[in-house]
Parts: structure tokens; sequence; C-alpha cells
């Protein structure tokens, strides 16, 4: 039910976004699927080891936004006194689609303009904004195909491999910690990615400690995400 009280405010989005938030509800299936709850692991497990791909990709983007704002600073504006406003109006593409906040007049803004590079969104009509103002071709292409090659089909291309990569190396690992109980010789035994085991007697040698049961992981020191934790913890205790 919906309950109105009249009065001076009269905007009939609030009811749009309110039926919108409706469909989040829809949400809650994907912790009832199995397979919606592995995605969701595997996607957090994976990120530890993806962070320092993301962290070059980071570096030459910040490098390129700063020889951007360089290059390029103040050349966008709204301000018809700028020198480069006129020019830029002849930039049909750019002017019409409203990407005056595409720009490198500040570090944020380029970033802006090059995250729309690396999703491919009409970086060239960016490209084209640019050309116009500055009346000059070469140094703007040579800029944006730079970032292009080393950005896009650089960097953009290791980090698509590597997240499936690693995607398909921690579902493996996923499916060896469901798995089965296993023995290894000595009473310890594997269960999921821990091994229980009694500390008096260790790989068949008697350490003299008193009879308690003790659990043991394996902790990787750069969260290796293709670890066999099972597997180590087996050659651990045999």
């Amino acid at each position: 039910l919906l309950f109105t009280d009249p009065n001076a405010y009269n905007d009939t989005r609030l009811i749009e976004f309110i039926v919108m938030a409706r469909v989040l509800r829809l949400s809650r299936l994907i912790f009832t699927i199995e397979k919606f709850q592995v995605f969701g692991i595997i996607s957090l497990e994976i990120i530890p080891a993806a962070t320092s791909v993301f962290v070059v990709l980071l570096f030459l983007a910040y490098s390129f936004a700063a020889i951007g704002m360089i290059l390029f600073g103040g050349v966008i504006s709204r301000d018809p006194n700028n020198l480069h406003y006129q020019s830029l109006m002849e930039a049909d593409d750019f002017v019409d689609n409203e990407y005056w906040a595409n720009n490198f007049n500040d570090m944020i803004s380029g970033m802006n303009v090059l995250f729309n590079m690396l999703v491919v969104n009409n970086w060239t009509n960016q490209a084209a904004g640019l050309e116009y103002a500055t009346g000059t071709k070469l140094p703007v292409r040579l800029f944006f195909f730079s970032f292009h090659l080393l950005g896009v089909t650089g960097i953009g291309n290791v980090i698509t491999s590597f997240i499936i990569n690693a995607f398909f190396q921690q579902m493996s690992t996923i499916e060896q910690r469901h798995g089965p109980d296993e023995k290894v010789e000595g009473g310890t035994v594997i269960r999921g990615s821990r091994a229980i085991f009694d500390s008096s007697m260790i790989t068949g040698t008697a350490t003299g400690l008193k009879r308690e049961t003790y659990i043991a992981k394996i902790k990787t020191k750069h969260m290796d995400v293709e670890v066999d934790e099972r597997g180590a913890l087996r050659e651990l205790f045999s």
C-alpha cells in the first residue's frame, strides 16, 4: 500500500523509483541458487590476487591523466570567453552528446575520459572534441592511440585473461574443498581446506604432547588463488 499526503511536492518520479526498487527483491534468489553462491565466493577470493594487476592499470591511467592535463588542460570549457570555445562548437558529435564533463581540466575528469576508453564508450567523439578545440590532430590522436594500445589492448586483455584463468582455478579449488573427507596416514583427516590431527602423534612420530585435537590450514604468503590446499596438507602430514 502507498499512502500519500497532499502537499506542494508533486513528482511522479518518486513512485517510479519505488516501483523499480521492488525489482531488487529478486536479488534474494541469488543467495538461494548454488551456482550464484559459488560465483560470489570466487569473485571475492580472486580480488586479493588481482590487486597487483589493477594497481598497474591505475598507475598507467594516473600517468596518462597527468599528461592529458598538461597537454589539454582548460581546452574543453562551456565559457564563451574561452580561447577554444568557438572551435569546440564545430565538433557536432561532442556538443550534441554534451560531453562537456569529459575533459582533462582536472584529475577526476581525466580519469573519467580514460575509463570511457577502457570500456570503449564513444571515446572517438571525445577525441574529436579535443581535435577541434586544439586545432591539431596528431598530438590528440597519438595520445589516445597510445593509451588504447597500452591500457585497452595491453593491460585490459591481461586483466581479462587473468580473471578468467583465476576464476577457473579457484572453481577447481572450491570443488576440492567440498570433496569427501580424506584420511591421511597417521590419523590426520583432511576435511575441506583444513586438516584435523592429534597433537600427540604427527606423521607417525610421538611428540610427547598431551592428546588434543588441532586444526591446520594453509595460508599462502601472496594469497595465490592457484594453491592446492588439500594437496599441500596431504604432503605436510604424510
